[in-house]
């Protein structure tokens, strides 16, 4: 199920998420993985958003991973935080680039807590069949 639901979430930020969700519009919608030479592996993004903000297009604006049966606590945000580093570094700008968990299981309350201070983007299966 689990590369079903990121395919799923991966359609739903390309055909029905609000351009506000990602502060723009949402152009190319894939999967990305990035080399991390401190730990010697690869981190893979389930959910990689580039788009357009007014007439800048191919801004980042979301480097996201999706779980369908684990329940995603404050490591998944580190986790998104570091791949986020890692592309800055490489000269990527990340300046307007969200983080965002996608969870078919739910989040823990810590998560919860940093999406309330904005410093990530949660989808629920609710707002994937429901919302913008």
């Amino acid at each position: 199920m689990g590369p079903h639901f990121e395919r799923l979430c991966r359609e739903w930020v390309e055909w029905h998420a609000d351009p506000e969700t990602f502060g723009g519009m949402p152009i190319q919608v894939a999967s990305g993985t990035v080399a991390d030479p401190v730990s010697r592996t690869s981190l893979e993004a389930d959910v990689v958003v580039h788009g357009a903000i007014g007439q800048d297009q191919g801004i980042l604006l979301s480097v996201g991973e999706a779980k369908w049966h684990e329940v995603m606590y404050l490591g998944h945000l580190q986790r998104l935080r570091r791949i986020l580093e890692l592309l800055a570094a490489r000269g990527v700008d990340t300046r307007h680039a969200r983080p965002a968990c996608y969870s078919g299981a739910g989040f823990a309350p810590e998560l919860r807590a940093a999406a309330d201070r904005g410093e990530v983007l949660l989808v629920d299966p609710e707002r994937l069949y429901r919302g913008s």
